[in-house]
């Protein structure tokens, strides 16, 4: 939590003088419900505009785990989206590190990085958040989106089944998305364009990791070619309105 507040402190006041460009999000280290709901308090009050998780939390309990519940209500009290993104993970830790002989492959890691985020993702369905925080929004940010179409299906499929018993939801996984979630995509996803329309295309946004070295540098010549297939509403939303929107800027 001390690293997290230090961060949000200076992230602050590294936007300060941008104009708006630079839009300060909040990193929450959800080791204590109460102490995480806080910090986001603080967080915002500095100037924050929502607040971003790790895939992972130390005490190893789900996202949605009710002694989050402090943080989420007042995340919902706030009315502040909440980003669940990608971070280092020690590969003890890493969800995906099932080979002992694989601890080298760089490309390999990179290509699975987003089943982290997508484990806790699909946590606040298993433990019914939406349900107990009707307003919260939550974004699935820098792993991909050409996946979510088909992971909305299996979701609500499983959801009517046997399976779907132990999901304390009322409706079906896809009704929650459409209403609290939103994705970004990669602007190299070739296939997302028919993802868009048929999830929703209020729903997502663009990013790139650009100067990272896992991203080339020719983002908006891919991002031109991603939304030209897709209407005027869907290209302006995912262009900008959506993310503009779901975070409050002006």
């Amino acid at each position: 939590m001390a690293y997290g507040r230090a961060y949000n402190r200076w992230l602050v006041d590294f936007c300060a003088d941008s104009n708006g460009r630079l839009v300060p999000i909040a990193h929450i280290s959800l080791g204590d419900g109460y102490e995480a709901a806080k910090e986001l308090e603080r967080a915002v009050k500095a100037g924050c505009k929502g607040a971003f998780v790790a895939p992972f939390t130390i005490t190893n309990k789900a996202h949605a785990h009710p002694d989050y519940d402090p943080f989420w209500a007042k995340a919902q009290e706030l009315g502040v989206p909440v980003g669940i993104h990608p971070m280092a993970e020690h590969p003890a830790k890493r969800v995906y590190q099932r080979f002992k002989d694989m601890k080298w492959a760089e490309w390999y890691h990179n290509v699975l990085g987003g089943q982290g985020p997508q484990q806790a993702f699909f946590v606040l369905f298993q433990y019914g958040l939406f349900d107990r925080f009707p307003e919260v929004k939550v974004v699935l940010l820098e792993s991909g989106a050409g996946w979510i179409g088909a992971a909305l299906d299996r979701m609500d499929t499983t959801y009517e089944t046997a399976l779907g018993k132990s999901v304390p939801l009322k409706e079906k996984p896809s009704f929650y998305f459409k209403r609290q979630c939103w994705i970004s995509g990669d602007p190299d996803e070739k296939a997302l364009a028919q993802i868009v329309e048929h999830v929703g295309n209020d729903r997502f946004f663009w990013a790139t990791d650009f100067p990272h070295f896992d991203h080339p540098g020719n983002y908006l010549e891919a991002l031109n070619n991603l939304v030209s297939p897709l209407s005027e509403t869907a290209r302006k939303n995912l262009l900008g309105d959506s993310v503009a929107k779901v975070y409050g800027l002006d």
